[in-house]
């Protein structure tokens, strides 16, 4: 798993949404979960402790997920 801070705009890339339409419904639905794997990601980093890693890498994962089932749902993608 790529453990980076990402922007809407990677997202956007990675799901093939180009309509501005399209995004424009995506935004306000994915801000805040994008927001917060971003703010996951720097707790991650700055973690020393493995098993509150695993924890925050947990998050990560469901995160995601959420993400991918918002994309999903708007463009028809599942």
């Amino acid at each position: 798993m790529d453990i980076t801070q990402k922007t809407i705009e990677f997202f956007f890339n990675q799901y093939g949404v180009v309509d501005p339409d399209q995004k424009a419904k995506i935004l306000p639905e994915i801000t805040d979960t994008i927001y917060e794997y971003n703010m996951h990601v720097v707790k991650y980093e700055k973690e020393t402790d493995e098993y509150k890693k695993k924890q925050i890498l947990t998050g990560l994962q469901e995160l995601e997920k959420k993400i991918e089932e918002v994309f999903g749902e708007i463009t028809g993608k599942k």
